[in-house]
């Protein structure tokens, strides 16, 4: 294995010795930085080749990307940046924002990242931590924590930020606080542990005293539960437990796409071999879709020709044709964009009525880049391999 060193040297890395080693390991971390420094330099002077026309502004058609007293950018700008990063839009837009607002609302730290001192990670993480706060307020906390920022951590961010913006009235911080209360469930694909296996997270953010008591329920259920499984596994299982009892055992009011052999759901002797899909999780064996299948409201849809290509005379297409192209391309076809098909829009690739509805007219696009094609800042074609 061979690797380059700082003075553009080639290394056979089984041949070096630690300090050696280590040595490339420095350049390597300073690589690191020059990188980061770079991506950022040419995320701000994208949007500094971008502003906002003023006529534009007029119609609503400029992105505030960064925070207060950042310039706006031109809409869609953003969009050829990220393709040609190789990331996706959204990315896009906080790594711009990141940029602006350390130029413009941080710039004593924005110095020490010219200057590789900082790395650019780190500066990114105090510029969203900032990104509330009014220009006057961050210029506070760019004075507090630049000189500090190579080795600062969350809480000495948070620190400083509270020291920037003064002490609140506590009532005034409750109601803040209260109107972040959530409750969000997410259904994979995870990453880690338990990754394509059915798993889905909740995360609640509400009152100390109710989560408290929720949390000691959980924790009582989960005792009664005689399993070998760990404490954390019963907990989750427990959860179970109570909603059940909560809902009068009715069976849950869930929305699954799953993809499988009707003659394998049929089969008594499968166990847990073979498998089927579904979608937004992944993968699941047979065992457990019958499970799923056996405590809910099973709907079958007849199965589909994925090379039938039939016209419509109408612009919106029929629901086996849209299902027909979520299977097919499964997400948002802009570059490096997941968004699921089925939180899509389906774009006519030539407009219609100049292009028929039909499957190979039709792709799934998020909202944000149907307009983006609809404001004809983005074409694209479909090949016959299916790519885009």
């Amino acid at each position: 294995m061979i690797e380059i060193d700082s003075t553009h040297q080639p290394l056979v890395v089984e041949d070096l010795d630690a300090d050696w080693l280590l040595a490339l390991c420095e350049d390597t971390a300073a690589e690191s930085r020059r990188l980061e420094r770079k991506r950022l330099r040419l995320a701000l002077q994208w949007a500094r080749m971008h502003p906002a026309d003023p006529d534009d502004a007029a119609k609503g058609h400029v992105e505030t990307v960064g925070s207060a007293g950042t310039p706006a950018v031109e809409e869609w700008s953003t969009e050829s940046l990220a393709a040609a990063l190789g990331i996706t839009t959204h990315a896009g837009l906080q790594l711009v924002s990141d940029a602006l607002d350390l130029a413009y609302r941080l710039p004593r730290l924005w110095a020490r990242v010219e200057a590789l001192e900082v790395p650019g990670w780190r500066a990114r993480r105090i510029a969203q931590a900032t990104c509330g706060l009014s220009a006057a307020d961050a210029a506070a906390v760019d004075a507090l924590l630049a000189p500090k920022a190579d080795r600062c951590g969350v809480r000495a961010i948070d620190q400083a930020i509270a020291e920037a913006t003064g002490v609140v009235e506590q009532t005034e911080q409750e109601t803040l606080d209260r109107s972040k209360w959530d409750v969000e469930l997410f259904h994979g694909p995870m990453t880690g542990p338990g990754r394509w296996a059915g798993t889905s997270t909740m995360v609640i953010t509400g009152d100390t005293l109710d989560l408290t008591r929720f949390y000691d329920l959980i924790n009582t259920e989960a005792t009664r539960i005689e399993t070998d499984d760990p404490i954390g596994v019963r907990r989750a299982m427990a959860v179970g437990n109570l909603a059940r009892r909560m809902g009068g055992d009715q069976p849950p009011r869930v929305r699954l796409y799953v993809h499988a052999d009707l003659a394998d759901l049929l089969d008594d002797t499968i166990g847990t071999g073979g498998n089927g899909w579904v979608e937004r999780l992944g993968p699941l064996t047979m065992a457990r879709i019958k499970d799923w299948a056996g405590h809910a409201a099973v709907t079958v849809l007849p199965v589909l020709r994925t090379d039938r290509d039939d016209a419509v005379d109408q612009h919106d297409p029929p629901a086996w044709m849209r299902e027909l192209v979520i299977l097919r391309d499964r997400h948002c076809v802009h570059p490096h964009c997941q968004t699921d098909a089925r939180a899509c829009d389906l774009d006519h690739i030539t407009p219609w009525p100049l292009g028929p509805t039909t499957p190979t007219n039709l792709a799934p696009l998020c909202r944000r880049h149907h307009r983006a094609k609809t404001r004809r800042r983005w074409h694209y074609r479909r090949e016959p391999d299916g790519s885009y």
